[in-house]
């Protein structure tokens, strides 16, 4: 990305592409913002829910929802 970041619109972006759990919404995030992230299965969307789980004032009740998909899966939720 050769355009400077307008980071408060990142993380608008981010958030909302997240929040959303909606695989093309987030693959055009990060194509947008050129973020590698594998668009395959159990492991796309860990990362997906790990990244949720990350963001400092994320919805609570959100991070549940992620933390409850990461343990079904067999995925680590403390890192």
């Amino acid at each position: 990305m050769n355009t400077p970041i307008n980071f408060p619109e990142f993380v608008q972006e981010r958030n909302s592409a997240l929040l959303s759990l909606d695989k093309e919404k987030i693959l055009a995030y990060c194509r947008k913002y050129e973020v590698n992230i594998s668009g395959n299965g159990d492991a796309f969307w860990a990362a997906v829910h790990k990244a949720r789980m990350g963001i400092k004032g994320f919805p609570e009740a959100e991070k549940q929802i992620s933390r409850q998909w990461l343990n079904e899966h067999g995925f680590k939720t403390v890192f």
